[in-house]
């Protein structure tokens, strides 16, 4: 009834025509090819809403595998018979370093592992050198945390080379990779609680762990070329403590560390169905963790009115030093704000000589997998008003000054927020959105980047009260790259989703293919999809690929009607600036119907620069950063690309920049270069959403803060630049 009041003029605004309707696969794919096999119980009663976020039947097992093995086949085949037809690299053309893509999405692969694991395929039962003088109580550890996690939940990582079990938890998305005296992989709070004190008894430091989709090698152990420290790494891998809980009726849920946002979103989708998750990433489809959101304050697509990931209702543990004895003390801190877990009246079924707020969610945990439900367990004490998002964010983003929205290094909130490893996260509180009545979707064609500035600061942040749901921004190579690269892989998140199962099963399919022992492995999947881009359709409207031949740079907004006029609103600012500036400067089509396809599209971007790169055999490398809210011109270049994507989160200002190379340039100069620029001559700061793992120094505040939640050092050191040494080499 609304729609036609948001309707623009006839002049600016057209449809898209013979758009299919694609119906929703409803079938549940649960596989993890990269891990042992490990049964879960996912039994629930028809009366609990609280569930684990793994499920699955055998039908729909069965199934599954029919589809990987076919597709895993299929691109086999196609693979061996590209692989033949790309040309082999002459031993006196400079080498080439191809883009990671994503999820690996940030700069060029290294090649020392690829060299590493090539020297060592003929011992790879040899111990890692840095392993081969423990101690007895590191040599005993092992078999001390089997006894409390079970033998079947932890792995020798000691190996000089990784096997398929313990590559996916030693080896990094894009980089990254070291030995681990044991990879413990825990099913319930308590056992991680229990398990910290024998491994610090034991002079090991320790990894927490979720999905280990990290980009930038804060996720695993460090190598001995960036590692100085001789304590052995324990790697505690919470993947697969995976329950969500609900709070007060839907309007907040309760992640245990494993919970991943693509479980999250099929979640609220089965149970509360008006309702969404706090944040939308391009890689959800790989199901990062909701705790890893909050340990680097990740952001995506859905910042605007959610802000990035943020809470202050968390459980967590912190690692201090007794001031006397000068031992390590396991603290639990506990914000959660309900009531049951604070007070000292223990819950049937836990120790009853453990009251601390671990044993108490642990025990409840256990208690509605196998079926029960205590619905006084789900509702936030009266007393606690603590926030479980940013609240302030809309507000901030529409005041267009010289400061920058959201970055790595901010260091607001309690310690769980941004901590990258520096404190264990059990449990985090994540409000949930309304979803609106309705959704509209915009493609905007620019002929300038001035003109798309000012439509971000006089029609999409004008003010709080009616901000878009989502303004992603794609330049002309983006565009041109994701279609000329990314047509296969847009095709299959349009049809099953960002959220689906399958897709992260693909992609680990892929993965699992290039990490097969030819030379040619690496790239042969990229070279086939590559060569077959142009056999699939393009999942953009006719009307928006004639755009992107025209213009130069184009924004994807999503409004959404939430009864209080405000997208009305919105749209009445677009039409008004529309007829302002004349069709020849600015173009808009209605992609109301193919808000997936758009969405898609844009997910693609990094994966599609890999492909492209490989396909034209050209080298590349990636960042993110973020620039001040009145900025948003490009820096600067020291060295001009043969392609430069700059896609954006628009309003956020939120930029991820994918520069192609010919093969011999200095691509560690060009990087450096870009990041000097962003810093010292544009204002802006970086990494603004993925983390500075081992590849970016915090500033000092950050680097103070972290040490005060660690100070003996004994949780993820190295990250951000800190020293590798206990106590920080002090």
């Amino acid at each position: 009834m609304m729609a036609s009041r948001g309707r623009l003029p006839a002049l600016y605004l057209s449809s898209a025509t013979k758009r299919q309707t694609i119906r929703q696969s409803t079938i549940i794919y649960n596989v993890n090819i990269n891990t042992r096999v490990v049964s879960t119980n996912t039994s629930t009663a028809s009366t609990s809403t609280a569930t684990s976020s793994t499920s699955g039947s055998n039908d729909s097992q069965t199934l599954q595998w029919k589809s990987v093995a076919l597709f895993g086949a299929g691109i086999a085949v196609g693979s061996l018979v590209t692989s033949q037809l790309s040309p082999s690299t002459s031993s006196q053309e400079p080498p080439i370093q191809y883009p990671s893509g994503m999820p690996r999405a940030c700069s060029c692969e290294s090649n020392n592992d690829t060299n590493d694991n090539n020297n060592n395929n003929n011992s790879k039962e040899a111990i890692h050198p840095s392993y081969r003088n423990l101690t007895q109580a590191q040599q005993d550890l092992p078999a001390v945390l089997a006894k409390i996690v079970g033998p079947e939940n932890v792995l020798d990582g000691t190996a000089a080379t990784p096997t398929t079990q313990t590559t996916p938890f030693l080896k990094g998305m894009r980089l990254g990779q070291g030995p681990s005296l044991a990879i413990v992989t825990p099913r319930r709070l308590a056992h991680v609680y229990e398990i910290l004190p024998h491994i610090l008894n034991a002079n090991c430091v320790i990894l927490p762990q979720g999905q280990n989709t990290g980009l930038t090698g804060g996720s695993t152990p460090r190598s001995n070329s960036t590692n100085s420290d001789s304590r052995p790494t324990v790697v505690i891998s919470l993947k697969y403590i995976d329950t969500i809980i609900p709070l007060d009726g839907g309007k907040r849920v309760l992640c245990l560390p494993g919970v991943g946002l693509a479980s999250l979103d099929r979640f609220l989708q089965q149970h509360f169905p008006d309702r969404e998750s706090h944040a939308n990433l391009g890689s959800t489809f790989l199901n990062p963790t909701t705790a890893a959101g909050i340990a680097l304050g990740s952001g995506g697509t859905q910042c605007l009115r959610k802000g990035p990931a943020f809470t202050t209702r968390a459980l967590y543990l912190r690692i201090s030093q007794d001031a006397k004895w000068k031992q390590p003390v396991v603290q639990v801190v506990n914000t959660l704000g309900i009531k049951q877990f604070t007070t000292q009246k223990p819950i049937v079924g836990s120790d009853s000589k453990h009251y601390n707020a671990v044993y108490k969610l642990d025990a409840y945990t256990e208690t509605i997998k196998r079926g029960y439900h205590y619905p006084q367990m789900c509702h936030t004490d009266a007393n606690c008003h603590d926030p479980a998002h940013n609240h302030n964010y809309p507000h901030d983003l529409c005041h267009h000054n010289d400061q920058v929205t959201r970055f790595n290094a901010d260091t607001h909130g309690i310690d769980c927020n941004r901590s990258e490893g520096k404190v264990v996260i059990l449990a985090t509180i994540h409000d949930t959105f309304p979803k609106p009545k309705s959704r509209k979707s915009y493609w905007i064609g620019f002929a300038s980047m001035e003109l798309a500035l000012e439509f971000r600061r006089t029609v999409a942040l004008q003010n709080p009260h009616d901000l878009p749901l989502a303004v992603e921004y794609v330049d002309r190579d983006a565009f041109d790259v994701m279609d000329q690269a990314g047509r296969a892989m847009a095709t299959i998140i349009s049809w099953l989703g960002s959220s689906s199962q399958l897709v992260q099963t693909l992609w680990h399919v892929k993965l699992y293919l290039e990490s097969l022992p030819f030379q040619s492995a690496p790239i042969w999947i990229d070279t086939l999809l590559y060569n077959v881009n142009n056999l699939f359709p393009s999942v953009l409207p006719s009307a928006v690929r004639q755009t992107g031949t025209t213009m130069d740079h184009h924004v994807a907004m999503t409004v959404g009607d939430f009864g209080d006029g405000g997208m009305e609103q919105l749209l009445a600012r677009l039409d008004a600036f529309c007829k302002r500036h004349g069709p020849d400067k600015i173009v808009v089509h209605d992609c109301s119907n193919a808000t997936a396809q758009l969405d898609a599209f844009r997910f693609v971007a990094a994966p599609a620069f890999r492909t492209w790169c490989v396909g034209n055999r050209v080298q590349g490398f990636s960042v993110d950063y973020v620039l001040p809210k009145n900025a948003g011109q490009a820096p600067v270049l020291s060295k001009s690309p043969l392609k430069r994507m700059r896609y954006s989160h628009f309003g956020c200002n939120v930029v991820h920049e994918d520069l192609a190379y010919a093969p011999g340039v200095d691509l560690e100069d060009a990087k450096h270069a870009l990041k000097d620029t962003v810093e010292r001559e544009c204002g802006g700061k970086l990494p603004a959403e993925h983390g500075h793992g081992t590849e970016y120094h915090a500033p000092p505040d950050t680097q103070q803060r972290w040490q005060a939640m660690d100070p003996m050092n004994v949780l993820n050191p190295g990250v951000g630049g800190l020293s590798t040494e206990p106590g920080y080499g002090k």
